[in-house]
């Protein structure tokens, strides 16, 4: 397993699918790739047997109108291929759409019990024919430990670069106390969110806890919908690789949103 740095996205590996006819997840690599300074492998997973010559013409566009993309590549196999493809580009971010996100969903709880070569890079869900705008709101849900200050800080990370609104949300999950209780436990994680915000510098950051006794996915998606968020950014400290994925949580909010997430190994 390669060591990745903490903070940044230099070498984002993008998923092709010959199915998406709008390309949004190979646009919006390029695109988070021109605001990082970073480049993008384009990688063709091609199922065995089949031929990739008919993508080729396609590939060569993208890499041609889009300078962020460094390489494209294919590799037979199925999607479980992005983690050693990303590895051997010293990968730090993988980009796929909602449909290569579903279709990667069945092949990592068959092989939860043996994982293959993994990856440490975070992973991007993008809405499948959306065109990718520069994100506006940005919305980081996180708890108040040190796992959820990395998430906050690759969220101000992401914030900086695109000049965007930052929301710091905080989720009281399945809270069934008295309104006493409940405005206390408020201000408590209240008073930890200004906390985060007091060193973010240059950049504009709002805080929000909700109280709530549904779960904590249900509450980020509608949050986020309401707020016409462009990303929301979550962490996932459990599981490693690709499986960040099968996160309950993660998972749940990719599923629901109706908007980009970024999901950080914490």
């Amino acid at each position: 397993m390669t060591t990745k740095p903490s903070v940044g996205y230099h070498s984002i590996v993008a998923l092709y699918s010959p199915t998406a006819s709008e390309q949004t997840a190979v646009l919006r690599a390029a695109n988070v790739a021109s605001k990082l300074h970073s480049q993008v492998t384009l990688v063709h997973v091609v199922p065995a047997g089949s031929a990739v010559e008919a993508e080729a013409a396609t590939m060569d566009r993208l890499l041609a109108e889009n300078a962020e993309i460094a390489a494209a590549k294919s590799t037979h196999g199925d999607l479980l291929q992005l983690a050693p493809q990303a590895n051997a580009v010293n990968g730090d971010l993988v980009v796929l759409d909602n449909v290569g996100f579903a279709q990667l969903q069945p092949l990592l709880q068959a092989d939860d019990e043996a994982i293959p070569e993994q990856t440490e890079c975070d992973v991007l869900v993008v809405h499948a024919n959306r065109p990718p705008v520069d994100y506006r709101h940005i919305v980081v849900a996180a708890d108040l430990d040190d796992q959820g200050l990395m998430t906050i800080y690759k969220a101000v990370r992401m914030a900086k670069r695109y000049n965007a609104r930052l929301t710091l949300l905080n989720v009281v999950d399945n809270f069934t106390a008295g309104k006493d209780e409940e405005n206390a436990a408020k201000n408590l994680r209240m008073r930890g969110l200004e906390a985060f915000t007091s060193v973010i510098e240059g950049l504009e950051v709002e805080q929000e806890v909700v109280v709530t006794t549904g779960p904590v996915d249900q509450m980020v998606s509608n949050y986020s919908a309401r707020q016409q968020a462009g990303l929301i950014v979550i962490g996932s400290y459990k599981l490693q690789g690709l499986h960040i994925l099968l996160g309950t949580t993660a998972k749940r909010v990719i599923e629901t949103a109706n908007c980009d997430v970024l999901v950080v190994h914490e």
